[in-house]
């Protein structure tokens, strides 16, 4: 009997398979890569720290615009003409970013390129779904997953030998062979899958979308820069709650909407829905902080970063293909349990570094998380897609996207923040405790004898003394709120812990195969 999955009218699935990943990769790739190479960037194009983050920022906006209407677009064009229209406008944006002359070069081309990206994971996962039942998808969410994880590894070691050894532009050069290898097969060879769109865009849906997502993840990315009572942040947060409110009025009182949200009925997709953002808030932490602390606090290279961070990479993507393996013999439960207790063991452990910690442990420590990530998020994504019926697979994916892409800029608002006002406090205690008795003072103190020793005068002696202590409290500080924002991390991995008790952790076998649009697959608990 016919499921209504591709795989059963395909030759081949696992070639279609092959062109989907090879265009995830890149999109995934760029995102790792750009991160490292941005001070290299910032001196190339003369353009100042604030400015420069534009190149992250700008990408960012686009996709909170494009991911939500992805589901609608998946369906009026067809899965293969959107992907395709990805990965052509994500390759010449990719070539034009790597030509770009200015800033203001970079930022165009860049959302030329985010466009493209936009696009791309959503259809991606949506064509997966499409094309291998529930029964399926462990295994191949696993290969999924190896590439997700996969790219992120290879993108910081690849970014650090380019802006070390040749040229940051390479960065964006590398992603054009492999579109326009990726372009060939999906023309010739990626399935031709069934769509129907019987209703029209909902322009007044679209618009609110538009203005609110943007409008949120500009305020939440202000607020590094401004805090959270700036108008710049409180404004345009307040704009985008209020038009994404006014999306889920729309939404709700139409027959036709953009953005299919009865889905959220679903128990098992809203629970994966909301266990994920939790974990990305946490899980930012690392991907962030880390990479600073070990090239600002211990000295490394960029090139030397990306080689201590590779390992763990590549780690969770075995990880990622072994959940796969177990996920439908163990279920999302008990595997995303045992993956969290590892996220919150190493984060935890996070918490307690120090100037001088030993590269083996800060290594392990990272290892375990990686591992940890790799066991969790592919069970919690694949156990909430599993519960959305076939035909609502597209809008399932933009809406799961949208919400992941939400979480990462709510994380990255909240938690640099925090980081910001811990180290600021523990530079006030350090600098209130200088005495001649305590600690620092003795080493200011050793400091400017032995400048003067090596024929400084006083004055000089003990300006530079100062200079150097301050420089350690600096330091200090910043390690101290990284601990600070590490614990904080750990907390939230641990309430996503919590939650995933409340999983269901059966996998189901059977789906029924003709289902209404309207109605949701529902699971014996």
């Amino acid at each position: 009997m016919d499921s209504g999955y591709s795989a059963e009218h395909m030759g081949n699935p696992y070639f279609q398979l092959f062109i989907i990943l090879l265009g995830a990769f890149m999109a995934v790739l760029d995102t790792s890569v750009v991160n490292v190479a941005i001070p290299a960037m910032e001196s190339a194009l003369n353009a100042s720290t604030h400015s420069i983050q534009w190149v992250l920022t700008g990408y960012t906006l686009v996709l909170g615009i494009l991911v939500p209407i992805s589901g609608w677009l998946t369906d009026r064009l067809g899965p293969k003409k959107l992907f395709i229209f990805s990965l052509i406008t994500f390759t010449i944006g990719s070539a034009l970013c790597g030509i770009s002359w200015n800033l203001p070069s970079m930022i165009f081309f860049r959302v030329i390129q985010a466009v493209g990206g936009g696009f791309m994971m959503p259809v991606a996962q949506t064509m997966i779904y499409r094309i291998f039942p529930p029964e399926r998808r462990g295994v191949i969410m696993g290969l999924f997953g190896v590439v997700i994880m996969g790219a992120p590894a290879f993108g910081p070691l690849l970014s650090g030998y380019f802006v070390d050894y040749a040229s940051w532009r390479l960065i964006f050069y590398i992603n054009v062979p492999i579109g326009i290898i990726a372009v060939i097969m999906a023309v010739l060879a990626l399935y031709e899958f069934p769509h129907a769109t019987t209703y029209k865009l909902d322009y007044l849906g679209f618009i609110f979308s538009c203005i609110g997502f943007f409008s949120l993840l500009y305020g939440f990315s202000n607020v590094s820069d401004h805090g959270w009572k700036s108008w710049q942040v409180v404004l345009f947060i307040l704009i985008g709650v209020v038009f994404i409110g006014l999306l889920v009025i729309q939404e709700l009182t139409i027959e036709q909407p953009l953005i299919q949200l009865k889905i959220l009925k679903n128990y098992m997709f809203s629970m994966s829905l909301v266990i994920s953002g939790v974990i990305y808030v946490a899980l930012f932490v690392g991907i962030f902080f880390l990479p600073i602390y070990l090239q600002n606090i211990r000295g490394y290279t960029a090139l030397q970063t990306g080689e201590f961070m590779t390992p763990a990479a590549f780690g969770s993507a075995v990880m990622m293909l072994i959940s796969g393996r177990l996920f439908n013999k163990l279920g999302p439960r008990i595997l995303s349990g045992v993956g969290l207790v590892f996220v919150i063991y190493a984060t935890y452990g996070f918490a307690h570094l120090g100037l001088n910690t030993t590269q083996g442990h800060i290594q392990t420590l990272y290892i375990v998380r990686s591992l940890g990530m790799g066991l969790a998020m592919m069970p919690i994504t694949t156990a909430g897609m599993n519960d959305v019926p076939l035909t609502m697979l597209s809008q399932g994916s933009a809406i799961s996207n949208t919400f992941r892409q939400v979480s990462a800029s709510l994380g990255t608002a909240i938690l640099t923040n925090y980081m910001s006002t811990r180290e600021t406090a523990h530079n006030l205690h350090l600098a209130s405790v200088i005495t001649p008795f305590t600690p620092q003072g003795i080493q200011l103190n050793l400091l400017e004898n032995e400048f003067i020793h090596q024929g400084m005068s006083y004055a000089n002696a003990q300006m530079q003394a100062i200079i150097e202590v301050y420089k350690q409290m600096s330091e200090k500080s910043f390690v101290y709120g990284m601990n600070d924002t590490f614990f904080i991390a750990s907390i939230l991995t641990a309430v996503a812990w919590g939650m995933t008790m409340f999983f269901s952790n059966k996998n189901k076998k059977n789906v029924e195969q003709k289902k209404d649009t309207s109605e949701m697959v529902s699971l014996e608990i």
